[in-house]
């Protein structure tokens, strides 16, 4: 993986949230209805269940550990065994209330965690276009697998605590399994997507690693151009491509994102923020995030803000 794309990730800025908890006996089979904008999630808490979407590729089982990410609202259908019949579930609008069974260790085939997620407008398009509808992250065949197992293990936990499960902590859970999917898909994909390798080019990585370690510098197209070594025009080009943004939206999205985060660490006051990132803008800063930077510093203390992020 290339010394971008940890940056890259932490701009995806993923928020989910845990919706349904539930125990399966077979026979089970639920088609899940199209839902735009959002990524719905499946994650096997114990037991096993089938997945597969509805464009007549094959069905794919999933394990414990394992979890099954269906971009842009897509359909798709989960059952004990493929074939089964179906019945219509249109959750989650993200208007209703979420709904948790009792972890029963022993007498069910499956337990499921279903929620879904959204993703900022700082998500870097040349991640998101790439994206695949489904994407499944293996428990036992990930590089990440130790993650995976030791999140799995933490929800299990909360799950059964005697005091009750936390919402905040189940979506915090959720959300690292989800990034972690991503994060081995990004790996995966990085010698064959046209995009993602485009990462890779030397000239490339010179600007992006400039403007992410340097955020708040006066940077310019023409001074970006000339970091790159080619024309204003051959750089803009080449940088679009790979990024899907212009060099000065790459270089606001990163400002903001920088000024986000100091933002939640409430250390430094607005202003200071302001001047730290170079961002200024506080209408730039409402259009990206949803929320102007007074009330981002408030609402993030309570977490508020991180799950309200606008969806790109």
């Amino acid at each position: 993986m290339t010394d971008v794309i940890p940056e890259l990730l932490n701009m995806l800025r993923v928020r989910s949230t845990a919706y349904i908890g539930k125990n399966l006996y077979a026979p089970w089979g639920v088609k899940v209805t199209e839902h735009p904008n959002l990524a719905r999630f499946h994650i096997v808490v114990a037991g096993s269940t089938w997945v597969e979407l509805h464009d007549g590729s094959d069905p794919v089982e999933l394990n414990k550990g394992d979890v099954g990410i269906f971009f842009n609202g897509v359909p798709h259908s989960y059952m004990d065994r493929p074939g089964r019949s179906m019945r219509t579930a249109s959750f989650p609008t993200g208007d209703e209330d979420s709904f948790f069974q009792e972890f029963d260790s022993d007498a069910h085939d499956g337990h499921l965690l279903c929620g879904y997620f959204e993703m900022s407008q700082a998500t870097p398009p040349a991640i998101v276009t790439n994206l695949p509808d489904m994407l499944v992250g293996r428990a036992n065949e990930s590089s990440l697998s130790a993650q995976f197992t030791s999140i799995i293990d933490l929800i299990t936990a909360e799950l059964t605590t005697s005091s009750g499960h936390s919402l905040v902590v189940l979506n915090r859970l959720t959300e690292l399994l989800c990034l972690y999917t991503i994060q081995s898909w990004i790996e995966r994909e990085i010698p064959i997507g046209a995009q993602l390798l485009a990462l890779s080019d030397p000239q490339t990585r010179l600007v992006l690693d400039a403007i992410h370690k340097r955020p708040s510098d006066d940077w310019s197209v023409d001074t970006l151009a000339r970091l790159f070594g080619r024309s204003r025009t051959a750089f803009t080009t080449q940088f679009k491509r790979v990024t899907g943004m212009s060099p000065m939206q790459y270089v606001r999205r990163c400002r903001i994102n920088e000024a986000s985060q100091m933002l939640e660490q409430d250390a430094m006051s607005i202003d200071e923020i302001a001047f730290t990132t170079g961002y200024g803008d506080t209408n730039a800063f409402k259009r990206e995030t949803g929320y102007s930077p007074g009330t981002y510093k408030r609402l993030a203390r309570t977490g508020i803000a991180e799950r309200k992020l606008k969806a790109g």
